[in-house]
């Protein structure tokens, strides 16, 4: 049998070698990037799993707002009182024609009806969606209301600085009215401690439709009782599923 000469098998022996190595840097490499591929994939559900959680946290958070807002006006429909809601803005309306006279601002006899059944509507739902001594008796709520805001509105007629300052009054006197109603109201807190109710006047700012006609100028003047929900935090959810906390 014939033998290589030894510098030819020496050839062929650094060529194997190097094939093992360029094999080898082969396989790591690929190692690597499927180590990497894997790591990204899992950021990318973790970065869905809490988009989802945070889409889940706002819908039912409105679903939450939803149900404040029609247990107001069926509780509000029976002492008398017909209000309109907005479950898309989380808005209870009261027209101007419930509350005030046109073109002031202390609230008349139906006004103060009105804003006494709304007070007592208010304190019959609210202790479940806030921090209050009576929220234990409704068991477990994830949504709670964050603030309560009280907006007063105005046609396009007058003097601008006047119509600012009498949606105000407006709002005011509501607020006055409500606290005077059912000084409960004053104990309700959010999950921070902190008031529910602000005031606020938007004057002709924010009309609801056009002020051409008097029917449409009629629809502008208006109290508006925006509510504002908070939602859990995505590490809070996770903590009361642990727990087993969170309720149905």
């Amino acid at each position: 049998m014939a033998l290589l000469p030894r510098n030819s098998a020496q050839k062929n022996h650094d060529g194997d070698s190097f094939f093992v190595s360029m094999t080898d840097m082969l396989v790591g490499m690929l190692f690597l990037f499927i180590i990497m591929l894997m790591f990204f994939a899992m950021k990318f559900n973790e970065a869905t799993i809490k988009k989802n959680e945070v889409v889940e946290n706002v819908v039912n958070a409105e679903e939450a707002r939803g149900r404040i807002l029609e247990e107001i006006r069926k509780a509000m429909a029976e002492h008398g009182v017909t209000v309109v809601i907005d479950p898309d803005y989380g808005i209870l309306r009261l027209p101007e024609e419930i509350l005030f006279e046109r073109g002031k601002s202390i609230l008349s006899q139906r006004g103060q009806n009105a804003v006494i059944a709304l007070s007592n509507a208010l304190i019959h739902v609210l202790p479940c969606y806030t921090v209050s001594a009576d929220a234990e008796k409704c068991g477990k709520i994830r949504h709670q209301v964050e603030s309560v805001f009280i907006e007063g509105h105005t046609d396009i007629d007058g003097d601008d600085l006047l119509n600012w300052n009498l949606s105000f009054q407006r709002s005011l006197s509501t607020y006055q009215y409500l606290q005077r109603s059912n000084p409960q109201l004053a104990a309700l807190k959010n999950k921070d401690g902190q008031v529910l109710m602000s005031l606020s006047g938007y004057g002709k700012q924010r009309p609801l439709n056009g002020n051409a006609s008097e029917e449409e100028k009629s629809r502008n003047r208006r109290i508006d009782i925006r509510f504002i929900m908070s939602t859990p935090k995505s590490h809070e959810i996770r903590d009361e599923s642990v727990s087993g906390g969170i309720s149905k």
